[in-house]
């Protein structure tokens, strides 16, 4: 992603009813203090290639068929990529499970909203 881009709802809620856009809600501490248990974070389903290291992902979780992970994209090789925790401790990522393929990729994060914290970029960090 790497560049900032501004959101509006009504693109957005567009994007959602097409179904290239899916919500996931976060359930816990491993991406503190950026998205927190209970956000919604909006994903682009159709991002094409790996993710490039610093964005926000959603990934298939290789060890627990049927479980998605909220992971931040740490380093890319050529047909993989491996993911990491913004806060660590406690958090299962690439340091437990190794490295990914692109079939992993679900999306990758573009938005976040809380009740407490509003509508926000989910910003990737390089």
């Amino acid at each position: 992603m790497g560049t900032r881009r501004r959101l509006s709802f009504v693109s957005e809620l567009l994007w959602l009813v097409s179904g290239r856009r899916r919500l996931y809600r976060v359930a816990g501490l491993s991406m503190a203090p950026g998205l927190c248990p209970g956000d919604v974070v909006g994903i682009d389903t159709c991002p094409g290639g790996l993710p490039s290291p610093g964005d926000v992902v959603v990934i298939r979780d290789p060890q627990r068929p049927g479980q998605k992970l909220i992971k931040r994209a740490r380093s890319r090789g050529e047909r993989t990529f491996a993911v990491g925790s913004d806060a660590p401790c406690d958090a299962r990522d690439s340091r437990h499970f190794g490295s990914l393929s692109g079939e992993h990729v679900v999306g990758r994060a573009l938005w976040a909203w809380s009740p407490a914290r509003g509508f926000r970029v989910v910003n990737a960090v390089g």
